[in-house]
């Protein structure tokens, strides 16, 4: 349980990293408007509700494709061929610069826990 917690704060520490970069900002409101008209393209041309619209939507997005909703118009077929290119795309972006600013945060923690070990040592050294 102490993992799970570790792992999330890094995440957390990672996301704000991240979001001070612009690229990052970039990416993730590009795919916020892409799930966006996405999630309103299904409603509409496939009569889905709001809920099942968005979860398809982040499903191909991320391409799990459980299979338990599908187009079944042929406008429908096209979009999602069109959108799973691009979301795909834009996840795979996203989850790099998250992870870049992951490495970053986890490289930078660990210089700053080296020097204040070094720090530490040489204050007992003097001693």
């Amino acid at each position: 349980m102490f993992g799970l917690v570790v792992m999330f704060v890094r995440i957390g520490s990672a996301l704000r990293t991240a979001w001070e970069r612009p690229t990052f900002r970039g990416t993730a409101w590009t795919l916020a408007l892409l799930w966006t008209s996405a999630t309103f393209f299904y409603s509409a041309q496939e009569r889905w509700g709001v809920l099942d619209s968005f979860y398809f939507a982040v499903c191909t997005g991320l391409t799990i494709g459980y299979g338990d909703l599908a187009p079944a118009t042929d406008l429908g077929k096209v979009f999602t061929i069109l959108y799973g290119l691009l979301a795909v795309g834009m996840f795979a972006a996203l989850a790099t610069q998250l992870a870049q600013a992951f490495t970053t945060t986890h490289a930078d923690r660990a210089a700053r826990f080296k020097a204040r070990k070094g720090k530490a040592k040489r204050r007992h050294d003097s001693s």
